[in-house]
C-alpha cells in the first residue's frame, strides 16, 4: 500500500524545503594576524582535508614565514584539527595557485614566487615572477622545486595531471622570450608546458598576437588532447584567427583546442564590444565544453549583461555552453549589476553545473539576506543543463568573504574553500587577523515526499520514526556494526547539537527538547560521512 502523508505535514515539508535548502555541516577557520586564502582543498579519504594557500602570518595556525607571503599547506584530521603544516618560500611573495597528488601520497604545488632565496633558489635574473613548483612527500617535507621562465613576468594559469601517466602539464602566462620560453609573439602569450615526473620540461609552446594574452586553464580532452581557456587583447596577429566583428582594442574571450603535442587544431573568440575574459574551461560528456568567466558586453555572444555595458569596473559571472567545435549552444549571464567574478565551475554527476566565486551585486541572480550583504560576499550558483538558473546562495558575512574553490562530494554535498574577514552572521569560527581560509561543509537538505515514507534509508542509514515528535531510532548498516562510530546531529543552522559514539545495529535519539525543523543525523564510517534528514514536528 502507498504511503500516504497527512497534508498538514505536507505544508510542513514543503514550507521547510523553501525556508531551509541548505544546511552548513561544519566550518573551520585557519590563520594568524594577517592575510591567508585558500587554492585548493582536497577531502581525505579519512575524514578531514588538505588545504593549500597563501599566508603572510607568522602566528597563529602558521609555524613559520619565510618573508611577505608564502605557500601553505597543511593537513586537517576529521574535526578539522591542523595534523601538520608546513610554508615555503622566500623573502619576497610567493603566490598559491593549485595543488596535485603524487603517485607516492606527496604533493605537487604550484604558484609562482618573486624571491631568490630561502627555498627559492632556481628564480630566472630579473625583478618578475617565475612559475614554481615544489615537490613534497606526503608529510609536506620539500624534495625538490624548479622555477620555469625568463627574466620578465610569469604568472597564472592552472597545472594538471597529464594523459601520460606520471607527467604533468600546466597554462601559463609568460612575458619572456628567454630562459624556458623559446618564442613569444607579443607583449604576453598563453605559455603551454608539459613536464616529465622529475619537472624537466618535455614540451613547451606559446600562443598569442602582439599585445597582452593571459592563460587561466587548462584541461585533457577526451581525443588525448588539451583544450586552454585564457583572454586576448588583440584578436589578430601571430596565431589569433578571430572572427570579424569583434574589438581591437580590449579583452576577448578565447578558447584553444590543442593536439597531444601541443599544436593547435582549432580556436574559437568569445565577446561584445566590450570586455570578456574566460576563466575556466571543461570538456563535456558530449564532447563540447562549457566555460565560465567575465562579461561587461550587452551584445555580440554576451548578450545577458545586468548591468549598463561599458561601465568600468562591473561584470557579470558569464557561464557558456559550447559544441565540439566551440560554437556556442546557450550562455547565461550570473550576478547583478555589481561587480561579479566567477573563480570555477563544476559539472556535476547529474549533468548540472555549479559555479562559485565572489560578487558586491545586491540584485537580480543575487539577492542576499542583509546580514551577509557585505562588500564582497561569497556566490554559489547551480545552473540546469540547459542553462537555466536553478538556484543562488549567498556565504559569508557583512564583513566580506570570497568562494576561492570548492570540493565536490555529491550533487548536493560540497565543501567550500573561502577567504573570511570576520566571525559574524554566516562565518560561525574564530577568526584569527585580517584574513582567514574559511572551510565550509554544506549540504542541500530539501526534504522531498519521498524521502519521508517508511523505509527510506540514505547511505544505508534508516530513522523512524521520520518526522519524529519526542525520540526516534537509527539504525546503522550492517556492515558497520562492529565498530563504534562517530554520531552528530546537525540543526538547521548548521551546529552540531548532540553528539555521540554510536555502537551496535540501534541508536536511540531524543528530540523532545528540539525546535521544529529539518535536522541533519550524520555518521562517520571510518571513510566518509553517511547522511540522513531528519524532520523534527
Amino acid at each position: 500500500m502507498k504511503y500516504i502523508l497527512p497534508l498538514l505535514l505536507l505544508l510542513l515539508l514543503a514550507s521547510l524545503s523553501q525556508a531551509q535548502e541548505f544546511v552548513v555541516l561544519s566550518q573551520h577557520c585557519y590563520g594568524g594576524t594577517y592575510i591567508e586564502a585558500p587554492s585548493k582543498i582536497q577531502i581525505k579519504p579519512g575524514g578531514g582535508y588538505y588545504v593549500f594557500g597563501n599566508t603572510g602570518s607568522n602566528d597563529g595556525d602558521v609555524g613559520f614565514n619565510h618573508g611577505q607571503s608564502d605557500y601553505w599547506l597543511f593537513e586537517t584530521d576529521a574535526n578539522g584539527q591542523i595534523v601538520w603544516e608546513k610554508t615555503y618560500g622566500g623573502s619576497r611573495a610567493e603566490g598559491s595557485i593549485s595543488f596535485l597528488r603524487t603517485p607516492d601520497k606527496g604533493f605537487l604545488l604550484y604558484g609562482y614566487t618573486f624571491s631568490r632565496d630561502g627555498d627559492v633558489s632556481c628564480n630566472h635574473e630579473g625583478e618578475s615572477a617565475d612559475l614554481w613548483l615544489v615537490r613534497t612527500d606526503s608529510l609536506g617535507n620539500m624534495l625538490w622545486s624548479r622555477c620555469y621562465g625568463g627574466t620578465h613576468q610569469e604568472f597564472g594559469g592552472k597545472i594538471i595531471h597529464d594523459h601520460e601517466e606520471g607527467h604533468f602539464i600546466f597554462a601559463a602566462t609568460t612575458g619572456s622570450v628567454d630562459g624556458d620560453i623559446t618564442h613569444n609573439n607579443g607583449t604576453y602569450d598563453l605559455w603551454v608546458v608539459k613536464l616529465d615526473p622529475e619537472g624537466n620540461i618535455v614540451w613547451q609552446h606559446a600562443y598569442g598576437g602582439a599585445m597582452q594574452d593571459q592563460a587561466n586553464s587548462i584541461s585533457l580532452t577526451s581525443d588525448g588532447g588539451y583544450v586552454v581557456g585564457g583572454n586576448i587583447y588583440n584578436v589578430q596577429g601571430g596565431d589569433l584567427h578571430c572572427r570579424e566583428g569583434l574589438p581591437w582594442n580590449t579583452f576577448v574571450a578565447w578558447m584553444l583546442k590543442l593536439d597531444y603535442r601541443g599544436e593547435i587544431e582549432w580556436q574559437q573568440c568569445y565577446g561584445g564590444d566590450k570586455e570578456e575574459t574566460m576563466w575556466e574551461v571543461i570538456q563535456t560528456p558530449d564532447g563540447g565544453y562549457a566555460f565560465v568567466g567575465l562579461t561587461s558586453s550587452g551584445n555580440g555572444d554576451a548578450n545577458c549583461y545586468h548591468g549598463i555595458p561599458g561601465v568600468t569596473g562591473y561584470f557579470d559571472t558569464w557561464i557558456v555552453k559550447t559544441n565540439e567545435t566551440g560554437r556556442i549552444e546557450w550562455q547565461r549571464c550570473l550576478g547583478g549589476t555589481g561587480f561579479d567574478d566567477p573563480q570555477f565551475i563544476r559539472l556535476l554527476d547529474d549533468g548540472t553545473y555549479l559555479v562559485g566565486g565572489y560578487s558586491d551585486s545586491k540584485d537580480f541572480e543575487l539577492s542576499c539576506s542583509p546580514s551577509v550583504n557585505g562588500a564582497s560576499i561569497g556566490a554559489l550558483y547551480r545552473v540546469s543543463a540547459n542553462g537555466e538558473l536553478l538556484w543562488s546562495k549567498c556565504y559569508g558575512s557583512r564583513y566580506g568573504a570570497t568562494i576561492r574553490n570548492v570540493e565536490v562530494i555529491s550533487p548536493n554535498h560540497y565543501v567550500l574553500a573561502a577567504q573570511a574577514r570576520s566571525n559574524h552572521d554566516g562565518v560561525n569560527c574564530n577568526i584569527h587577523g585580517f584574513y582567514d581560509i574559511w572551510l565550509v561543509e554544506i549540504m542541500d537538505t530539501t526534504v522531498s515526499i519521498q524521502e519521508q515514507r517508511p523505509g527510506a534509508a540514505t547511505a544505508g542509514l534508516l530513522l523512524y520514526p521520520n518526522p519524529a515528535t519526542t525520540t526516534t531510532w537509527l539504525q546503522l548498516p550492517e556492515r558497520t556494526a562492529q565498530s563504534p562510530m562517530q554520531l552528530q546531529l546537525i540543526s538547521p543552522r548548521g551546529g552540531v547539537v548532540y553528539e555521540a559514539t554510536a555502537g551496535g545495529r540501534f541508536h536511540q535519539l531524543s528530540t523532545a527538547h528540539l525546535p521544529a525543523g529539518l535536522y541533519l543525523v550524520r555518521l562517520w564510517d571510518g571513510e566518509k560521512w553517511l547522511v540522513q534528514k531528519l524532520v523534527k514536528e
